[in-house]
């Protein structure tokens, strides 16, 4: 079916107003399903008051805690009473308490202290009976000596054995006469002075090396190198022992005896005769005991060599 123009307009016309009626209706719909609006707490806050008490109790209570007075005294005794420990084990207190100390000390008694004589200290010890450390005993003379070829023999001789020697208990003067002869250095020296705590002593050695050899380090003399001589020590005056004079590299002689301070060895005196093996030898000798502080013909004198 055709329409004219006049239906169509109507048509259009009827379906504007039912546009606008379905509008309408259904934002009335949407305007009743909206909810009320919900009520909110009241914003007054309420504050504490400001004002704070002024006053404040002056006094504290009355009532005090009971105080409890230590004893002034302390029991000598205590209770008998038994502790029991655990797994059934029972101790007794002791019933009394000493309430002095003892007013006596134990007594000890000291064993007197017995002064040896160095002499009885080495004869009981028995050390030089065969030989002990190239050291014998002379009993004609009562002295003690080295033999004529112990162990120190192959040692040499060096400054440093004298350095060391108080740690050894030694202390001793002594006098070093170094010369030329033969084309090589030579050295005679001799000591006096305590050896140990036990021996008093005196000692001359005849020592020897190459001119090459530039170290101060000397050879013991051999048995042809060796001098005759003889030595007497003397203590405060008094004789204590004589080597004989014979042929010798080292003569030694020692006797038990204490210095009366061992840095002060005044109270020995050694006397000594030595003969060398030419006038050369005499003179070159000599001349060293000059440059120790010597005098010809008041410390020492010459005859023959």
């Amino acid at each position: 079916m055709k329409l004219d123009k006049n239906q169509k307009t109507m048509i259009a016309f009827t379906a504007l107003i039912l546009v606008c009626l379905g509008s309408f209706i259904g934002i009335r719909a949407l305007n009743g399903s909206v909810q009320e609006p919900s009520t909110t707490q009241p914003t007054v806050i309420t504050t504490a008051p400001t004002t704070i008490p002024t006053t404040v109790p002056t006094t504290a209570p009355t009532t005090t805690a009971p105080t409890t007075t230590a004893p002034t005294t302390i029991p000598t005794t205590v209770p008998t009473t038994q502790i029991t420990i655990q797994n059934n084990i029972t101790t007794t207190v002791p019933t009394t308490v000493p309430t002095t100390a003892p007013t006596t000390a134990p007594t000890t008694t000291k064993k007197p202290v017995v002064q040896q004589n160095p002499q009885d200290l080495i004869n009981n010890a028995g050390v030089f009976d065969k030989g002990f450390l190239s050291y014998m005993y002379n009993p004609d003379g009562n002295f003690y000596y080295t033999y004529e070829d112990p162990w120190q023999r192959a040692l040499g001789y060096t400054e440093f054995y004298d350095i060391g020697a108080p740690f050894l208990a030694i202390y001793f003067d002594t006098i070093r006469c170094k010369f030329e002869y033969d084309n090589r250095d030579w050295m005679v020296q001799f000591w006096k002075g305590q050896y140990g705590y036990v021996f008093l002593g005196a000692e001359i050695g005849v020592y020897n090396k190459t001119k090459d050899r530039e170290v101060e380090f000397y050879d013991c003399a051999s048995n042809d190198d060796s001098l005759f001589m003889s030595m007497t020590c003397y203590r405060n005056g008094e004789e204590i022992f004589t080597r004989d004079y014979a042929k010798y590299w080292w003569c030694t002689g020692f006797v038990p005896g204490r210095l009366e301070s061992f840095s002060d060895r005044s109270e020995l005196v050694v006397k000594c005769r030595i003969t060398m093996k030419d006038y050369k030898m005499l003179v070159a000798f000599t001349g060293s005991l000059k440059e120790n502080g010597y005098n010809l013909g008041e410390e020492f004198t010459t005859s023959g060599l």
